[in-house]
């Protein structure tokens, strides 16, 4: 092996073991052992579970005459010897035949034709190596086709191509088996993120799948933009590691609920749940106490007024709106009492009972709101102590920024227009688009996408939402590419 060659095979090597991707890797093996090589076309098969896949597939003929790489899913091959891949898989033998038209029949090996018919291309020359791992465990077959000479004439392949090519299969199996390593270990981790963010949303049955839609709509999003040419998004290009970026920080946006008490989280009406029975129970109390000595016509109007109210206070408490009407006749109770069967004073409605019924808007307390409002600083230590790094770094800072606003009125930081990235941007907008149209919300109804649209178009309108943004989503449809819509 000469000293280029050897340098060669050194730069290979290290390209390989860079490459963490293993539709890329795969690729990138066959085009680097094509290219020393100098075969015409090669196909890579791996072994999985005892299992033959074919993946790959090149060919510089067929693709001069416009019919490309081949871009298939792995199409599974029997494992036996009847196929020169299964043969090699199954031996760890190298294979160099001249015409795979001429194999003796005495080899348990014959060439497939199938492909040369359907296609028109004269598969001759063919190298075959194993992909082994050092302990020689066969990972996958390496099929080199058609070598040519320099006045691009198909020869037999040259024997000093044979090591060369093998060292390169080694290398190969390397780096498949290190790729594989780290998929796994990332599948594992995506798993466990959407597990933990599942749990999260499934605390409160109001906000189930939120995450998940949440994730799918910023994806999506991203895709269409990729692939605009026009308009404000037109030099706007997602790269498969920005799309996991996205996606990691739109699944992990709302996991800091889970510091949320779930008395908030399921929140149905203004007062905490049961405290209407003990308002009915004591307005129900106060009334018999109130008509004590009176007679029954005047008792009855007592009655009667103490009915009234409390039906109306309980009617409040369901309201996502107080009207002026309802706050003053709220105000009204402050101070006012009752005395209870042992002479006691009591209050109607307490402070902290007309506290609740008395928010303005929602069903939060300012208190209760505040810690709502926590969970995205929940959100951001816990996701800091993830060990993000690379082109993942920057997730816990778009996860924690998915309510801020462009006009600084967002939380928790107040970031203003350039201050929060495009991504932070989508996820504030989906955020908002699904909390509206996702359905069983404890406190209004789920509204149909048009409204939700108009909703989001307002937000824009006031400076809060980037109106590029949801002008593209809007008008583009995007919320129809969900498949799995909430229902």
């Amino acid at each position: 092996m000469s000293i280029s060659a050897i340098d060669r095979l050194n730069q290979i090597g290290i390209a390989l073991s860079s490459e963490t991707d293993i539709n890329r890797l795969l690729d990138l093996i066959v085009t680097e052992a094509r290219g020393f090589s100098r075969a015409d076309a090669g196909s890579l098969y791996t072994l999985e579970e005892d299992r033959l896949f074919f993946r790959i597939a090149q060919n510089d003929t067929l693709e001069k005459k416009g019919k490309g790489r081949s871009r298939f899913q792995p199409i599974p091959i029997p494992l036996d010897k009847k196929s020169i891949a299964g043969y090699v898989a199954l031996t760890g033998e190298v294979l160099h035949i001249e015409d795979v038209y001429t194999i003796p029949e005495d080899k348990p090996y014959t060439f497939n034709k199938s492909f040369d018919q359907k296609s028109g291309y004269r598969t001759q020359s063919m190298l075959t190596i194993p992909m082994k791992e050092p302990e020689g465990k066969v990972l996958g077959v390496l099929q080199l086709i058609n070598a040519l000479d320099q006045n691009g004439r198909m020869v037999p392949f040259a024997d000093q191509y044979h090591e060369l090519t093998l060292s390169l299969a080694s290398q190969a199996a390397v780096a498949l088996r290190n790729a594989r390593l780290i998929a796994y270990i990332k599948g594992l981790f995506e798993a466990l993120i959407k597990y933990s963010a599942q749990a999260i949303d499934a605390r409160s049955p109001h906000t189930a799948g939120h995450s998940r839609r949440v994730a799918a709509y910023a994806l999506i999003i991203a895709r269409e933009m990729t692939k605009s040419d026009e308009g404000p998004f037109a030099e706007v290009r997602f790269s498969p590691e920005d799309l996991e970026r996205l996606s990691y920080a739109a699944w992990l946006h709302d996991i800091g609920k889970i510091g949320v008490p779930e008395e908030i989280l399921d929140k149905k009406w203004r007062l905490p749940l049961g405290w209407e029975q003990i308002i009915e129970n004591r307005f129900l109390l106060a009334a018999v106490c109130a008509c004590q000595g009176k007679g029954e016509e005047e008792a009855v109007k007592i009655r009667r007024q103490f009915t009234e109210d409390c039906e109306r206070i309980l009617a409040i408490n369901t309201k996502n709106f107080l009207p002026d009407e309802d706050r003053e006749f709220l105000e009204s109770f402050a101070g006012k009492t009752f005395t209870d069967p042992d002479g006691r004073k009591k209050p109607l409605l307490t402070e902290e009972e007309l506290c609740y019924l008395s928010v303005p808007r929602g069903n939060l307390t300012g208190e209760e709101y505040r810690l709502m409002q926590s969970h995205v600083e929940h959100t951001e230590r816990i996701v800091a102590n993830i060990p993000f790094t690379g082109h993942l770094k920057n997730v816990p800072a778009i996860a924690s920024a998915h309510h801020e606003m462009l006009n600084g009125t967002g939380y928790p930081r107040g970031l203003q227009d350039n201050e929060i990235c495009l991504e932070a941007r989508i996820l504030a907008m989906v955020d908002i688009f699904d909390a509206l149209t996702a359905m069983d919300r404890p406190y209004r109804k789920a509204a149909p996408p048009e409204r939700a649209c108009a909703i989001l178009k307002d937000e824009a309108s006031r400076g809060r939402l980037d109106p590029d943004l949801v002008d593209f989503f809007v008008e583009n449809c995007l919320w129809e590419r969900l498949e799995d819509p909430p229902n």
